[in-house]
């Protein structure tokens, strides 16, 4: 028997805690299958497709099938060197005499 916990994947031992619940045994999966363990239950699915360059393939768990999304492309923005922070000499203030200020109130 298989346990599993909270949607767990199942395994043949607890660790002894509450909240343990009997779950399904696990099926065969028939040639060029795989079974997985979703949202509860074991899944007979194909296996992932192989990505394509600029697409990715995702599991649509609504539509129980692989669906094949653009990948996002990452764009590199260069910020113009910036002034090293200047901080208040010391001066004995403590933290909770100093006034924080954002920039809009700086500016």
């Amino acid at each position: 028997m298989l346990w599993t916990k909270n949607g767990s994947i199942p395994y043949e031992t607890t660790d002894g805690t509450e909240g343990w619940q009997p779950a399904p045994d696990k099926p065969d999966a028939p040639e060029g299958k795989e079974v997985v363990w979703l949202n509860w239950e074991w899944v007979i699915r194909d296996p992932k497709p192989q990505d394509r360059e600029g697409y990715q393939w995702n599991w649509n768990h609504l539509e129980m099938a692989w669906v094949e999304g653009r990948w996002g492309n990452v764009e590199v923005v260069a910020f113009e060197d910036q002034a090293e922070p200047t901080f208040l000499p010391d001066t004995g203030f403590t933290t909770d005499q100093l006034t924080m200020f954002t920039t809009a109130q700086l500016l």
